[in-house]
Parts: C-alpha cells; sequence; structure tokens
C-alpha cells in the first residue's frame, strides 16, 4: 500500500528524493513503476545520485577518503607479478580489474553490473603468460571532456626496453587504439594513480633517471612532472599516491611518517599531517578471485574505517554508485525517456482533470433532468 501511495508521486519529486537513498534502495525502486525504472535509469538522475554521495563524503569532516583495495594491500604490488586479480583503477563507482594476464573487466561492485573488455592487441616478447605482467602497465579513469571512461594499457616489448607502447580503449567504442610510444620503461607502481583527470606513473629513463609520466585522458597528451630533489636518496621505497585530493609522493617503508610530498598549484610541498587524529580512511576490500568466470560475483564489503594517510594512500578513491559500465544504459536517450515520461504525465494529468470535470457536469445536467421529469408526473395539489 506505501509503494502504491508512493508511485503517485509526482516525478519531480521522486527526482529530488530518490538520490539520496543508498544504491541498494534505489535498485528496490526501480521495481515500484515504469516510471521510477525510467528516472533512476536516466544520466541525469545517475549524476545527481554521483554528486550527492561525493557531497556526503566531502561533508564529513571525520572521512579522508574512501578506497577500494585488496585485503594485502600491503604486498598489492606483489600481486601483480603473479595471475592473480589485481585492481588497475576506480572512478566514480566503476572498478576495473585485471583477473588474469592482461585481461580487462569493468565493474560496479554495488549495482553487480560488469563488462568483459577485449584482450589489447599487443604481444610481448614473452612466453608465459604470467610474464606479460613484468612489461606491462595500466590506469582507469574518466574523460570529462567526452563523458567517457577510458582503460590504458603500456607494453614494454621486452623486460629491458626503453619505450613504453600505451593503447587506450573507450567504454563507448570498445575497442583498443595506439595513443603512441614514451621514451621511459616501467617502474615500480605500475597501476596508474588517477587525479585531475590524469593518469601518473613512475617511469626511469635510458639514463636511469626516474621521473613521474603523466597522461591526460581529455589529449591523450603525456608529459614529464618535476620531481621534488629529496627524494632521490631512497627512490626505490616510494610510491604515488592521493592525499586530501591531492597528488603525493610517500614511502612504504614508513607510510604513517609526515615526510610526504603533495603537489598543489603544480609545485610540491611538504605534507604536514594536522589532521591524523580527527580523520580516518574507509578501506573497501575486494575479494581475490582468479577465476575470470565469476566476474558476476564481484563486490566490495560495506567499509572498514583504517587509519588516514597509512598503508592505503596507494588505494585507488572509491564510491558508491549507479553508474553503468554498460554506456548505452545510462546514455542521454534515457533523459529523453524521462522527459517523456514527464510529458505523459503531464497530459495525463490535464487529461484526468477535463474528463473529471466533464463527468461532473454530465452529472449535473442527468441530474437536472430527473428533476424535471419529477416535476412533470407529481399530482397537483387540491
Amino acid at each position: 500500500m506505501v509503494w502504491i501511495r508512493m508511485a503517485e508521486l509526482a516525478l519531480d519529486v521522486v527526482e529530488r528524493i530518490l538520490p539520496l537513498l543508498d544504491v541498494k534502495d534505489i535498485i528496490r525502486c526501480k521495481s515500484v513503476c515504469k516510471s521510477w525504472r525510467s528516472v533512476i535509469l536516466s544520466l541525469r538522475f545517475v549524476k545527481a545520485h554521483l554528486n550527492n554521495a561525493y557531497t556526503n563524503d566531502r561533508n564529513n569532516h571525520e572521512l579522508g577518503h574512501r578506497r577500494v583495495c585488496l585485503r594485502g594491500i600491503r604486498g598489492e604490488d606483489s600481486w601483480f607479478l603473479l595471475d592473480y586479480i589485481h585492481i588497475v583503477g576506480s572512478c566514480n563507482g566503476l572498478l576495473c580489474v585485471s583477473p588474469i594476464g592482461v585481461k580487462f573487466v569493468v565493474i560496479n561492485p554495488s549495482t553487480r553490473e560488469h563488462k568483459k573488455l577485449p584482450t589489447p592487441p599487443f604481444q610481448p616478447h614473452v612466453h608465459k603468460l604470467a610474464m606479460t605482467r613484468e612489461v606491462a602497465c595500466w590506469g582507469f579513469g574518466y574523460d570529462s571532456s567526452s563523458d567517457d571512461y577510458k582503460v590504458i594499457a603500456g607494453f614494454m616489448k621486452k623486460f629491458d626496453s626503453k619505450r613504453t607502447s600505451f593503447l587506450v580503449l573507450t567504454l563507448k567504442s570498445n575497442t583498443w587504439k595506439v595513443i603512441g610510444q614514451v621514451k621511459y620503461s616501467i617502474y615500480e607502481g605500475r597501476s596508474g594513480v588517477f587525479y585531475g583527470g590524469a593518469l601518473h606513473w613512475f617511469m626511469t629513463h635510458k639514463n636511469l633517471k626516474k621521473v613521474i609520466i603523466s597522461l591526460d585522458l581529455s589529449t591523450e597528451e603525456f608529459k614529464e612532472i618535476p620531481m621534488p630533489d629529496v627524494y632521490m636518496l631512497y627512490f626505490d621505497s616510494y610510491r604515488l599516491g592521493v592525499i586530501e585530493e591531492c597528488l603525493c609522493i610517500y614511502s612504504i617503508r614508513s607510510p604513517l611518517s609526515t615526510k610526504k610530498w603533495v603537489m598543489k598549484n603544480n609545485k610540491w610541498e611538504l605534507y604536514i599531517d594536522n589532521h591524523c587524529q580527527t580523520k580516518y580512511d574507509v578501506a573497501h576490500y575486494f575479494p581475490i578471485r582468479k577465476e575470470s568466470h565469476m566476474t558476476s560475483r564481484y563486490y566490495v564489503d560495506d567499509g572498514t574505517p583504517v587509519p588516514i594517510n597509512g598503508d592505503y594512500i596507494r588505494a585507488s578513491i572509491f564510491v558508491k554508485s549507479l553508474v553503468s559500465p554498460h554506456p548505452h544504459v545510462n546514455h542521454d536517450n534515457n533523459n529523453n525517456h524521462y522527459d517523456e515520461h514527464k510529458r505523459i504525465a503531464k497530459v495525463q494529468e490535464v487529461t484526468e482533470s477535463v474528463e473529471s470535470g466533464a463527468k461532473g457536469h454530465i452529472r449535473k445536467r442527468k441530474k437536472k433532468r430527473r428533476s424535471k421529469r419529477s416535476c412533470k408526473h407529481k399530482k397537483p395539489l387540491v
């Protein structure tokens, strides 16, 4: 009975209320009626819910970031060389993983939707599939200029190569294309860190100089980011991550140390953690499954509070959303369906009002006729 009454709400009201709900509750609401389902599937609604989720996290002064990671976060890089699942990246609730070899799957763990991507058309000079990961790097992020998500794969032809070739796949096209080559070889931390619309990797130059390479997902252009001078002494122990929405460099030897460098206004600054005692991160753990055919069972847990700026700095930022890995599901056409439903609902409302008025007018005329007939048949008083 409650659902029936809620289904009678105006779509404008529904559009304001539903984005405030959790993903699980919104999925249930899709079964209320066709008009609600059309609203929930619309791109406008999906973005409204996503913005609300991000806003809630930013307004939580005790929360640093939500992050998604494997349970063995300390040894996450070591998983890369083995033929186990690896997290490629996370963006707007979508999670890109490599379940085996250099195969990719994009998943929304909240809605359980998944999409298997074609294998990159690049064959390194290696004989074992498990060894392919030793000459590969990759990343996943959102291109705001095209409103599309991109998977990046970089390969060296052999282990000691001084060049890395990059390919890109967009979810809308579902095909790989070559971006180009860079005169750098892959270094530690093969999964790119997504920040500011670009992916970042540590790489080495032919003279063994260590650099940060950035790939802008909109322009698909590479650039080298200058490094702070202090990192040179123990470079092998440093990794890239994100702190308070800033790109950072931190030491894996002492991740809780305050000696971190953050990129602000295109300059590196020493990061001083003044919020360590008042803030925490939330780690959403992703199960380790080697079998690629079990992608439909991938999910993340509800999250566990962990120390901010600790071992989880490298983990990708995560948010629960309704974004689909299949672009046509949340395509702009759904907005047309939504607008059409609003138009139809308005027409129906006007039609019902007119019909109601007409029926009332007819009832009045019939009542008046019955009254006249009864007056004719009445006997005159003597």
